[in-house]
């Protein structure tokens, strides 16, 4: 193999790196090892251009040369993408000038530096800590090809407006994903079991309420259309489609008059993928239950078999044991609960004294035959369903922690999650995943940042308000005595004329005939109608205040009312 044939084949390996480089390593390669195979050449040659050989870099003055350009070029143009400079910098000769380099590089239009996405996710989930980290990952793609001004706009409008989904609409989401995989793909019939002990009772209860009931989208409809023509793939759609009107929609109920169908055709369609998805949980329960339902009824007859081999067994030895509240004397010994004096009761029982406790709002649970001790942590995470049990294990902690009086202790607004914080952090970021909410320490509203306390109106705030706002109107208008019809005068003299034939004096509301009362009374037929105004709505808000006692206006309605008044009358 010849020189040419190294050089053709490297500049292919090496696309980035500078011919006369290449060049170099081959010739240093033929000098240094000429008796070596061409293979081991070869691989010689690949290794000191890879970086990866014994001997290190290869010394050359043009390498030097180029790297102290690139250095100078790049602490001239920051913002330009490093990976362009240096194929620039490896395409011009030794001694080449920064200053031609420069004038060169002015003329072009040069590529920005693109920002690591990972790097940009990290600085989104900074900023706004309680944002979906699926959006914030999505977002971080999408700026990362954009100027950096496009960022730090993205952030403040995020913080400003906060009109991005949060982290507790991704865990809830998450957490519906997973739920609807159990009754798609990611069935299991164990764990099926478990959220639904007797699905046979929830399923064929006549009594029960129906998953494509009128609440159900066209959507649901056509995936429970896709599964009975999928279950039922040797009987006509036509067939199928009738069954599913004569059985007004009942899963249930189409199923078992379908399988006393006979086959109408004599070779099976192929199965379709659904069209459409469906995330109606209770349809995906039944269209689960159905398509599983003697791999079902197979797993609940061995489980009853087990469970009586079980009884059986503890009967012969006589280990069945009596609960304590309710008297079932067969309970064996993995369906026996113990308080923390080992009085026996049944899973039911204990599940109910809980409830109960815990609809009371308590955090202790004491036994149910009254031996004054209680049920463990570990017993109720037995007995309870996980979410329930969740809750009731953050509530005892919490209520823990703040009878521990210790120093810096701040609690949730929202939930029962507690946690100490410094004193100059001014959010609380609560991290129970039921809750997520961030929210003020001062005011203990929802978190208002860049806002201050005095600055947000709350829902008392604008009743408080409102009430006054109502009550200034109502001074600034006048009522008809004879149709009560409102009305408001802007120009002309006190005698007003109501639309119904009713006269009246616009100062004091009294009924007139004529202009008499003006010359026999303190009410004078011209005035300043903007004076008048004032005076009046300043009164109906003064009268406001006083009902609502000595709160706190944050917003008040009377705020430069004088200036706009002044305004209209000049």
């Amino acid at each position: 193999m010849d020189l040419p044939n190294f050089l053709l084949l490297l500049r292919e390996i090496f696309p980035r790196t500078n011919e006369q480089v290449i060049s170099n390593v081959i010739q240093m390669v033929e000098e240094s090892s000429p008796l070596d195979s061409v293979e081991q050449k070869f691989e010689n040659m690949i290794n000191l251009l890879s970086g990866d050989g014994a001997q290190g870099p290869i010394p050359n003055v043009e390498l030097q040369h180029n790297d102290e350009l690139f250095r100078d070029l790049t602490s001239i143009y920051t913002n330009v993408d490093e990976e362009y400079l240096r194929d620039y910098v490896n395409s011009k000769p030794i001694n080449y000038d920064i200053e031609d380099a420069i004038e060169e590089l002015q003329s072009r239009n040069l590529p920005e530096t693109q920002t690591d996405p990972e790097v940009l996710n990290e600085r989104l989930q900074a900023a706004l800590p309680n944002a979906d980290p699926s959006y914030l990952q999505k977002e971080a793609r999408r700026l990362a090809r954009l100027p950096s001004e496009d960022v730090d706009t993205f952030v403040q409008n995020a913080i400003e407006k906060g009109d991005y989904p949060t982290m507790q609409d991704y865990l809830k989401n998450k957490k519906h994903t997973t739920e609807i995989a159990l009754y798609t793909e990611g069935f299991d019939v164990k764990r099926f079991l478990e959220i639904i002990p007797d699905p046979d009772e929830k399923f064929t209860n006549p009594t029960r309420q129906l998953s494509l009931n009128e609440n159900a989208n066209d959507n649901d409809e056509k995936y429970a259309l896709n599964f009975l023509y999928n279950h039922y793939r040797f009987i006509r759609m036509k067939y199928i489609d009738m069954v599913f009107r004569w059985e007004h929609k009942n899963l249930v109920a189409i199923t078992d008059r379908l399988d006393r169908l006979s086959k109408s055709l004599k070779k099976a369609r192929p199965a379709e993928a659904p069209s459409v998805n469906s995330e109606n949980v209770p349809l995906l329960q039944v269209i689960t239950y159905l398509k599983y339902r003697k791999l079902i009824k197979r797993e609940i007859k061995l489980k009853n078999q087990m469970y009586q081999r079980a009884k059986e067994e503890a009967r012969k030895y006589n280990l069945l044991e009596t609960c304590q509240c309710c008297y079932d004397d067969e309970l064996i010994p993995e369906e026996c609960y113990f308080c923390m004096k080992d009085c026996v009761f049944c899973k039911d029982c204990v599940k109910r004294g809980v409830e109960v406790r815990v609809g009371q709002g308590d955090t202790k649970f004491p036994c149910l035959s009254n031996c004054s001790s209680e049920f463990s942590l570990h017993t109720l995470q037995m007995v309870l369903p996980n979410n329930m049990f969740q809750k009731i294990a953050l509530k005892i902690g919490s209520e823990e922690i703040k009878n521990a009086n210790i120093e810096g202790m701040e609690t949730c607004p929202f939930c029962d999650f507690a946690m100490v914080l410094p004193e100059e952090e001014k959010i609380f970021k609560c991290i129970n995943e039921e809750c997520l909410i961030e929210s003020c320490r001062e005011c203990r509203h929802e978190s208002h940042i860049p806002k201050r306390c005095n600055e947000i109106e709350y829902d008392e705030d604008v009743r408080r308000r409102t009430f006054i706002e109502n009550k200034m109107t109502e001074a600034f208008t006048r009522i008809c005595y004879k149709c009560k019809k409102a009305f408001i005068k802007d120009t002309g003299c006190n005698k007003m004329t109501c639309n119904c034939g009713a006269k009246m004096c616009y100062l004091c509301g009294a009924a007139i005939n004529d202009y008499n009362h003006f010359s026999q009374t303190s009410c004078p037929l011209f005035s300043n109608d903007a004076e008048v105004n004032l005076r009046r709505v300043l009164n109906g808000a003064e009268q406001a205040k006083n009902e609502l006692g000595n709160v706190e206006i944050k917003f008040d309605p009377t705020t430069n009312i004088r200036e706009f008044f002044n305004s209209v009358g000049g």
